[in-house]
């Protein structure tokens, strides 16, 4: 079952002079970003082993994350 995916794709900054195309993690079932600003082949790896056992199966709890996806969006539309 997919409970992690991919979004808000953007470039990274992953040395002073290097940027790569990367994003956040989501958590399908809480929506909740699980990491933020991940290099693309980071953030890939990270869902896979996510998806295959390696976190809470989709429901991690609230208060290991810093910030929900729905907190997100409220913040970026009120700016």
């Amino acid at each position: 079952m997919v409970n992690y995916k991919i979004v808000n794709e953007h470039t990274v900054s992953v040395t002073n002079n290097y940027v790569e195309r990367g994003g956040d993690i989501l958590e399908l079932k809480t929506d909740q970003i699980i990491k933020r600003n991940l290099g693309f082949n980071k953030a890939k790896e990270l869902v896979r082993h996510l998806n295959f056992g390696g976190g809470f199966d989709g429901s991690t709890p609230a208060f290991f994350l810093a910030e929900s996806a729905k907190m997100l969006d409220s913040s970026q539309q009120s700016v």
